[in-house]
């Protein structure tokens, strides 16, 4: 089904959140790959998600949106009793099995596509059989965790499915409304042991429902695929003791999963056929358009004088009212992350550094130097190529060999030659957005656990809305992630200073501005 130019668009839908994830594929190859997040609560897809998913299609003329069901009620049927299954909307899912969801189920989804349209419904059963055609798996229990539900097969000695089932997980909403929870912190971690108790039990229950109806298959195996990582290695091997089996957890890109789906081997699999998709060079439509264009032109010399006149006062209006531009937050964020990626490439090996702080012009390094010398020899040198001014201070001079150092560097210089990006798309200014519907939008941007916390506001041509940031990452790449994931909003969303990193243990705490940019 690939063209020379075709638009992949996965759109996912969690409890409270869209994640919308883009393919641009020219010759069946991937050209670009972006992915964006948006916070919804209606039946139904908001105006300013539905005119991002319209405008890239009307973009690209051949794409595809691919989705899973938004309620997975689905059951595999063996192939001979599918046909007597009523109320149901059947699709293939293997050689032995049809897979049937209710008619009003597919309806919801459908519905909620109903302003953009859809091209692939899958359930996440089909996540589970594509790991299938990709593994051999016997005599296993495989499970798939996804929306608060595990999605659970077990397969016998030939690699055959002899038992499927669908049952509902703990979610942290049902937590909070206990007599336990006191606080998010307290709460995550009963959540944690919830989970853990529940998926414990689900497994020993599955298994022993299971052995009740069967003899002659004994489980080996037990496969858990997640898309976000609840339980910790320790808990696996526990879980591993208590069960007497070898578990395999590990992570499933679902986005490449439904990607996988949408190609040309596995859409029958779907409930729903994808669109016709528009040709351009339809002559017939070609010759339409030539002849309304010369009607339309005739008219518009019969009325030329009117038209002018009303031109006029337009462009007098489009005088007196200036264009609104906004921020461009690629390059505001490209310009802060090159700025700190230069910082870290000027510091040396033998530096260990534990706290950094960029404010505008002024940046403070906190660390320990493991040679007396480091400084002048391999620092300051390479600091000087950023700042002009330098100071360095020592916390206790009374140390010998290693060092615990305060370096503050001011007056930046401009980086040698730096190529910053710049955003090219048009952003989205349909309709202003409140504050409450923006601090949702970039909680959801940032990591989870992270503290989001508005600030303040300016009332211009553009509002501004200011927030603080605390986050807590591994590593610097993976902020300089999220910087990428910002940059692919249709929204002037942009970092600015202060930012401040800390190590703490194994993590790094960093503390930031953000601003959110939209036309009064």
């Amino acid at each position: 089904m690939f063209t020379k130019e075709s638009l992949y668009i996965n759109a996912i839908k969690y409890d409270t959140q869209l994640k919308l994830d883009y393919k641009k594929l020219n010759n069946g190859e991937i050209a670009d790959a972006y992915n964006s997040v948006f916070l919804v609560s209606d039946d139904i897809l908001a105006h300013d998600i539905a005119h991002k998913l319209n405008a890239s299609q009307e973009e690209t003329p051949v794409s595809f949106i691919s989705t899973l069901l938004i309620s997975d009620t689905t059951k595999l049927i063996p192939k001979k009793s599918s046909s007597k299954i009523k109320d149901c909307e059947i699709a293939h899912f293997n050689e032995d099995y049809d897979i049937a969801v209710l008619k009003t189920t597919l309806f919801e989804t459908k519905h909620y596509f109903e302003k953009t349209g859809i091209d692939f419904i899958y359930s996440a059963f089909h996540i589970l059989n594509l790991h299938l055609e990709q593994n051999i798996c016997k005599n296993q229990l495989l499970i798939f965790l996804f929306n608060n539900k595990a999605f659970i097969l077990i397969l016998d000695d030939s690699a055959s499915i002899v038992f499927s089932k669908t049952i509902d997980l703990p979610t942290f909403e049902t937590v909070k409304k206990t007599h336990f929870y006191e606080d998010d912190i307290v709460g995550q971690k009963l959540f944690d042991e919830i989970y853990y108790l529940e998926l414990s039990e689900i497994i020993h229950n599955n298994l022993n429902e299971f052995y009740e109806k069967e003899s002659n298959t004994f489980i080996e195996k037990v496969t858990i695929l997640y898309t976000l990582k609840q339980l910790t290695q320790e808990q696996i091997n526990q879980l591993s003791e208590e069960l007497l089996l070898e578990i395999d957890y590990h992570p499933i890109n679902i986005d490449e999963e439904i990607f996988e789906l949408s190609k040309d081997k596995h859409q029958k699999q779907s409930f729903v056929k994808p669109r016709a998709k528009e040709k351009k060079n339809n002559l017939n439509t070609l010759y339409i358009l030539v002849f309304f264009a010369i009607l339309f032109f005739g008219v518009y010399k019969l009325f030329i004088n009117i038209e002018t006149k009303k031109e006029e006062v337009v462009k007098t209006v489009q005088e007196v009212k200036k264009s609104i531009i906004l921020p461009d937050h690629v390059n505001k964020n490209d310009k802060v992350q090159k700025r700190i990626e230069a910082v870290f490439e000027a510091i040396p090996y033998d530096v260990v550094l534990k706290e950094l702080t960029m404010d505008g012009d002024i940046l403070q390094l906190k660390g320990t130097f493991l040679n007396d010398d480091t400084y002048i020899k391999s620092l300051e040198p390479e600091l000087r190529k950023l700042y002009d001014t330098i100071e360095v201070k020592i916390e206790d001079e009374t140390k010998k060999n290693i060092l615990d150092v305060v370096v503050t560097a001011q007056d930046t210089i401009e980086l040698d030659n730096p190529v910053y990006k710049k955003h090219t798309e048009k952003y989205i200014v349909d309709e202003f957005l409140p504050i409450s519907r923006v601090t949702e939008q970039i909680k959801i941007l940032m990591p989870e656990n992270s503290i989001v916390k508005f600030k303040s506001s300016q009332n211009n041509e553009v509002t501004k809305f200011n927030y603080s940031v605390n986050i807590l990452v591994k590593s610097p790449k993976e902020f300089f992630d999220l910087i990428d994931n910002i940059n692919n909003e249709l929204y002037s969303i942009n970092i600015s200073y202060p930012i401040k990193m800390i190590r703490v243990e194994d993590d790094i705490e960093i503390d930031f501005m953000l601003t959110f940019n939209q036309p009064q």
